[in-house]
């Protein structure tokens, strides 16, 4: 009878924590501009995700990029976040990119874009990659692309 009650216990805890779902990626929110200057831009979103669990697990960024005006300037960056079961959560994203780059790659027509730059003030920011999310064994990766315009202000 004992063993029957352990192993029934033990069942109902098993049972009661399983992962039914993948947690939901719903959206990017929050694209800012952190910090301007003449050399570098830093600029902030929020993944949201909603998790249907009764289980965390992490989440981390895999292989994500920045594109301004369709030029790969940079490379996003994110602490490892533990997902709360039963919660909707944002996980922090941040990015700083050179000035350069965009000009480097835009030589033939760099007076054009300081022009629509200055006149805009405001960036065509994409972000592209992965954010992968992880319990024991199981794993599940979300393709990310989210494009914006970013004002400079």
């Amino acid at each position: 009878m004992k063993k029957f009650l352990f192993l029934s216990t033990i069942f109902a805890i098993l049972s009661s924590c399983s992962v039914s779902k993948k947690p939901e990626f719903l959206h990017i929110s929050k694209i800012d501009v952190k910090n301007v200057s003449m050399r570098n831009i830093t600029i902030n979103a929020d993944a949201v995700f909603m998790n249907p669990n009764n289980v965390g697990g992490k989440l981390s960024i895999d292989d994500m990029h920045i594109f301004v005006d369709n030029i790969d300037v940079g490379t996003i960056s994110s602490e490892e976040f533990d997902v709360p079961s039963k919660d909707e959560f944002k996980v922090p994203l941040e990015g700083t990119f050179s000035m350069s780059k965009i000009y480097e790659n835009n030589k033939n027509n760099l007076l054009n874009s300081v022009i629509k730059m200055v006149q805009t003030d405001s960036l065509n920011v994409q972000y592209k990659g992965n954010i992968k999310y992880h319990l024991g064994n199981f794993s599940y990766t979300y393709k990310i692309e989210k494009e914006q315009k970013v004002s400079l202000r």
